[in-house]
């Protein structure tokens, strides 16, 4: 039987020396420099018993248990009959793959004597990072402690909730700016976490209540703000100065154009502080929470605007190191993570055109 490498294999450096992943499973083994001279040897194709064969006799039992071992942990595949590989991942590459395989089935340890172990080692060690983040010393703009009334029924909220491309350019008020960061991203009151300490309460969901995201907010036209790159304070339900020079135009940079993404009264780049969700969570699946959370966000972003007659506009395609770069972050601390933005829409949204026809029912 012929033999060849599979296509896609991730392999990493560890301080005991090189590992493979196994595909499919979220299991490594040592490469060790025989093996690597084996998966070289098989390449692009080879006969198992040709491949013993090239061993010196007394080594050959081994080899063929290793390629036997190897073509039973998928490492190894037929060469002809080998099942191709999946277009998922011949369009999202190897270390997604990785990634997919490594953030599956963890073991939370729910009701189990090890998680109340665990918590207490986590508490033990200290270092819990703060749960808000502030600019103390830079000038601020302090917003509306009443948030405006949200008496659109909620399911016209539903209904109308639109993605808006197209903005009249009015200003938006200092109400309507601090209403939307109130809901989309400060707590509404707080509960006592357990040793984990306290714990927000806010309109999105968030794990482990560990709410990692921060807004960096973008001001073009909002009445009484002058224009320039804030970062909203949830605890003081204010607009930390960072800039005053982030006009559209460095936006459309950042951004790829998108006029959407610049052209409402404001932009706001979130960003993940991983540390919250990585000193709580310290296994692999922990990676998709921000993701997770990033999306709440967004969607309470969204649904908050639409219910205080603004047009939303939400993104991820930005360029990361430069978005990062502006926001003045550390992106090995706090890296960008999504893009809302949102004005007076012109038009109330991406309807179903007027001469789009649903095609008739099928008869049965």
């Amino acid at each position: 039987m012929k033999v060849r490498r599979r296509e896609h294999l991730v392999l990493s450096w560890h301080p005991d020396g090189l590992r493979m992943g196994i595909p499919g499973q979220r299991r490594w083994i040592e490469v060790t420099p025989d093996l690597l001279a084996l998966l070289t040897e098989a390449g692009d194709g080879a006969d198992a018993q040709e491949l013993a064969e090239r061993h010196p006799a007394e080594e050959r039992a081994r080899v063929r248990t290793a390629v036997e071992t190897l073509t039973g942990l998928g490492v190894l595949v037929p060469n002809e009959d080998a099942p191709p590989l999946p277009e998922l991942w011949e369009r999202w590459g190897a270390v997604t793959e990785r990634f997919h395989d490594e953030a599956r089935n963890a073991n939370y340890l729910v009701h189990s004597p090890q998680r109340v172990e665990l918590v207490e080692e986590i508490t033990s060690e200290g270092g819990a990072p703060d749960i808000f983040k502030e600019y103390p010393d830079n000038p601020v703009v302090m917003l509306p402690r009443r948030p405006l009334r949200l008496d659109a029924p909620v399911e016209d909220v539903f209904a109308t909730r639109r993605t808006h491309r197209r903005f009249t350019g009015a200003p938006v008020s200092l109400d309507q700016l601090g209403t939307l960061l109130f809901h989309s991203f400060a707590p509404h009151r707080f509960i006592h976490g357990g040793p984990f300490g306290p714990q927000q309460c806010r309109v999105s969901s968030s794990a482990g209540g560990r709410h990692e995201v921060e807004a960096y907010v973008v001001v073009y036209d909002v009445e009484g703000v002058q224009p320039g790159l804030y970062h909203y304070a949830p605890a003081r339900h204010a607009l930390e100065l960072l800039d005053p020079d982030a006009p559209r135009e460095r936006i459309a940079e950042l951004t790829y154009d998108q006029e959407p993404s610049y052209e409402g009264a404001f932009t706001i780049f979130t960003t993940a502080v991983a540390n919250r969700l990585a000193w709580k969570y310290r296994h692999p699946r922990a990676y998709r929470l921000w993701m997770y959370d990033a999306g709440h966000y967004g969607q309470t972003f969204a649904l908050t605007a639409t219910a205080l007659g603004l047009g939303p506009f939400q993104t991820v395609a930005f360029a990361d190191d430069e978005v990062e770069r502006f926001l003045g972050v550390d992106p090995a601390e706090e890296f960008a993570v999504y893009l809302l933005s949102a004005g007076v829409p012109d038009g109330p949204g991406p309807l179903v055109p007027a001469d789009f026809a649903f095609p008739p029912p099928s008869k049965v």
